[in-house]
């Protein structure tokens, strides 16, 4: 309907998967949580299944746009617009997230990192149809955040980030920052996923890493703000949602 409103698509047929009962639930499954691709983001948000094995999500949902956009707008939905500055692209990209497809030739599972290809653009082929979003359930040593900058509460992110971090032994043996609004797709910043990897989550561990997040980025300017800006906020954001990673992981102890 964006699209649409801003007469950058149009459509011979537009039709309306409200009524389709199979595609609006939220499962809980031995490793993963499966998530309907007509589920609508209040669902999310207030979902205790979402928010005993995915808590990120549910944050993200929250933060969407206003309470008539949660109550009506979904997942999926969200997904296959592929706005470059939209908040579940990021998540489900940090959390290494999977997109269950359906169309002629059967259905196929398409990994995250593969699905966005381009602004408003994704690897759904014409005859598909995004049926469910399937993400990793959190365990105990695992944490993940998101933080994102904007104009006014529930506006699309200026700059967004979205951390995932598994510990072992006291140190980082995964991460995962997923970065929104800095590119035609969400991207993950490997240089600071680099410099955190192996290492004790610090203040200063957080502070390098960050530091290196905007690396080999060209984020767009115009009249929310400049490419300067968005490169300068990379760092803040990425601070900040490490920084809750830690805060979620000592509360634990």
């Amino acid at each position: 309907m964006p699209l649409l409103k801003m007469r950058l698509a149009s459509f011979q047929y537009l039709v309306d998967l409200r009524n389709v009962p199979d595609l609006s639930y939220i499962n809980d499954d031995e490793l993963e949580i499966g998530i309907g691709s007509m589920t609508t983001h209040r669902t999310i948000e207030f979902s205790p299944i979402v928010a005993a094995n995915c808590p990120v999500l549910a944050e993200a949902a929250g933060i969407i746009g206003d309470p008539l956009i949660r109550n009506r707008g979904t997942i999926g939905g969200s997904v296959c617009h592929a706005d470059p500055s939209a908040d579940y692209p990021a998540v489900i990209l940090s959390l290494d997230g999977k997109l269950v497809v359906r169309g002629k030739d059967g259905k196929r599972t398409i990994e995250s990192r593969d699905f966005f290809v381009d602004i408003f653009t994704t690897s759904l082929k014409t005859h598909e149809v995004l049926t469910e979003v399937r993400l990793p359930k959190l365990a105990a040593d695992s944490t993940a955040a998101y933080e994102k900058l904007t104009r006014r509460q529930g506006d699309f992110a200026l700059v967004g980030a979205a951390t995932f971090i598994r510990m072992r032994r006291q140190n980082c043996e995964e991460v995962r920052v997923a970065l929104s609004g800095v590119a035609p797709t969400p991207v993950r910043a490997e240089a600071a996923e680099h410099m955190l990897k192996g290492k004790a989550l610090t203040d200063t561990s957080i502070l390098n890493a960050s530091k290196h997040a905007a690396q080999g980025l060209r984020p767009p300017s115009n009249v929310h703000a400049s490419r300067e800006y968005r490169l300068a906020m990379v760092e803040v954001a990425t601070r900040r949602a490490l920084e809750r990673c830690k805060h979620n992981l000592r509360s634990r102890e």
